[in-house]
């Protein structure tokens, strides 16, 4: 049986590729409207005078706004080009995943929880999007709706694609877990032979090698989220802590929410590396039971490749894990932190100065 005939006879691999035609569709005209619409409403603010720090800030927000839209078009022009996902379903197929009942009743519950998150986080923006459009400040009323439509087709866009990306890491989930059950079988088992323990590497390599088919794939686009949401939250927090009380609350909940789909999206792809990893224990355990040396060799090949890193990558640079999580909120703790003490200073500074100009016109 081919890659063609099993997409055919199973539900789960119905796709030939990661967006169906009016996906991809729907994906490029949005796109190029937004990045004409950012250009559009934020170009403006380049004829502004630099005469305080806000207007400096606006000007930083702004380019950087401008940057991250034509990025991110570049980006999902590129997810929209290709179209084959054959390598990453041929060695999902070559695993059988779609032959065992309990990995489907598993990506049925992932897929329904994945379903009610992402709804949840697009119902969340859109009232936080509502709540912008209330208190927005422009003059232009066309101006004015082109910013909100802008906010609504932006968002669409992103989750649309990290619903793709949450569902890529469901499969590969399932495949990493019948790896680790086959191994576990294994160290059970009294009785130990060479093709039994050459199958669970076999299956093993399938499984890595569609987890890299899928992060060559999807790895310009999480590499961005992550930029992108280091940008946006700083940016959030300065609006949050910049006076303005009636959208201070706004900027807080963007934040907040931002945060958690950030956090959904990162457990998912860190949960492929530890899947990758958890059988490592049982493979050790498995070694002592082991009396050939053809036997111990295929192990130590076996053990060798696990401890590598496999899993979604920042840029091809280092694996995203448990240490890039621990990374990133450090990161951003230390930030939020300056930023709150830098605001912290200013006001003490005001109260400073209101309460030397009351003595002085005591005084007077």
């Amino acid at each position: 049986m081919n890659i063609e005939e099993a997409v055919q006879e199973n539900i789960l691999f119905k796709r030939k590729s990661y967006f169906g035609t009016y996906q991809r569709l729907f994906l490029f005209c949005t796109e190029l409207f937004c990045l004409i619409s950012v250009i559009t409403i934020y170009s403006p603010a380049f004829y502004r005078k630099l005469n305080s720090k806000l207007d400096v800030y606006v000007l930083c927000r702004v380019t950087i706004n401008i940057i991250l839209a034509a990025s991110r078009c570049i980006i999902v022009l590129v997810l929209i080009k290709s179209k084959k996902i054959s390598s990453y379903l041929g060695n999902l197929h070559a695993i059988g995943i779609h032959q065992d009942h309990e990995l489907k009743r598993f990506i049925t519950q992932q897929q329904l929880y994945k379903n009610i998150a992402i709804a949840t986080f697009t119902i969340i923006q859109y009232v936080l999007h509502g709540f912008n459009f209330i208190n927005i400040d422009m003059n232009s009323v066309w101006r004015k709706s082109i910013r909100v439509i802008l906010l609504y087709t932006y968002q669409a866009i992103y989750l649309l694609i990290l619903r793709e990306v949450v569902d890529v890491c469901i499969h590969l989930q399932a495949a990493f877990k019948l790896v680790n059950s086959k191994v576990s079988s294994l160290v059970n088992n009294q009785s130990i032979n060479l093709k039994s323990l050459i199958c669970c590497r076999r299956y093993y390599t399938h499984a890595v090698k569609a987890t890299k088919s899928v992060e060559n794939y999807f790895r310009c686009f999480v590499t961005f989220y992550f930029i992108q949401y280091a940008f946006h939250n700083i940016m959030n927090i300065v609006n949050a802590f910049g006076g303005r009380s009636s959208m201070d609350i706004y900027w807080m909940f963007h934040t907040i929410n931002d945060t958690l789909l950030m956090i959904y999206l990162t457990v998912n792809l860190v949960s492929i590396n530890l899947l990758s990893r958890e059988s490592l224990d049982n493979l050790y355990e498995l070694s002592f039971k082991m009396k050939r040396m053809d036997m111990k060799y295929e192990n130590e090949i076996f053990i060798g490749r696990k401890i590598t890193d496999v899993g979604f990558t920042f840029a091809n640079l280092f694996t995203i894990n448990t240490q890039f999580i621990v990374s990133m909120f450090t990161l951003s703790l230390t930030i939020i932190l300056a930023l709150a003490k830098d605001e912290d200073q200013k006001n003490r500074e005001n109260c400073l100065r209101n309460r030397f100009f009351f003595k002085s016109a005591s005084k007077m």
